[in-house]
């Protein structure tokens, strides 16, 4: 069984400290991912994924639910089961990553996430390919 402990961890460290731009300033998908759950609760409008605010919420709740799953598949013993679901919320890790900066060349806030969250793509490559090889 391989060590993975520390590329999971810095995997979900990575994608909670992705830039987003937020009103008029900038903030980390952190301060979303808790907040979140609260906007989805009280605003019936927070799933409007035309635009950059529109999918900031589900991408910041979503990374949120798979970062927890993905450190929690840290503890299971089967190493079979384990990288599979490691596989898994990686890949959706980065499909929800994609989701959120899908306007990349239009928006200006989109191009920011992109390029503050390469660090993130990079270590889930290497988080992939240390499961896989």
């Amino acid at each position: 069984m391989k060590k993975l402990n520390f590329p999971v961890i810095t995997t979900a460290i990575l994608n909670a400290f992705i830039l987003i731009g937020a009103g008029h300033g900038l903030g980390i998908l952190l301060i979303y991912e808790i907040l979140s759950p609260q906007f989805i609760l009280s605003d019936a409008n927070a799933f409007n994924l035309d635009h950059y605010d529109g999918r900031l919420v589900p991408a910041a709740f979503l990374s949120l639910i798979f970062q927890v799953l993905l450190l929690m598949s840290l503890k299971i013993k089967r190493w079979r089961l384990q990288k599979i679901l490691i596989n898994t919320f990686c890949i959706i890790l980065m499909l929800v990553f994609f989701a959120l900066v899908k306007d990349f060349s239009k928006s200006n806030v989109d191009q920011l996430s992109l390029i503050s969250g390469i660090p993130f793509l990079i270590s889930s490559l290497f988080l992939l390919l240390k499961v896989n090889f």
